[in-house]
């Protein structure tokens, strides 16, 4: 099957697939969310956040 690679093993998810992490409003916790319960892997872009900021985002993503 496509979707069984070493990638896809190693990091526990079904499809090989990295939601990339778009600093700067684009990627929100839902989206994260939503992209991790599909089976892939999703990423939160916090390159433009403060600390304390960074970790509500973090806190706001529910899988």
């Amino acid at each position: 099957m496509w979707y069984r690679t070493k990638v896809s093993e190693l990091l526990g998810i079904q499809f090989p697939i990295i939601q990339a992490p778009m600093a700067g409003g684009a990627t929100t916790p839902e989206l994260v969310a939503a992209v991790s319960n599909a089976g892939a892997l999703g990423s939160l872009g916090g390159g433009y956040l403060a600390a304390e900021d960074l970790r509500q985002v973090i806190r706001k993503t529910e899988y």
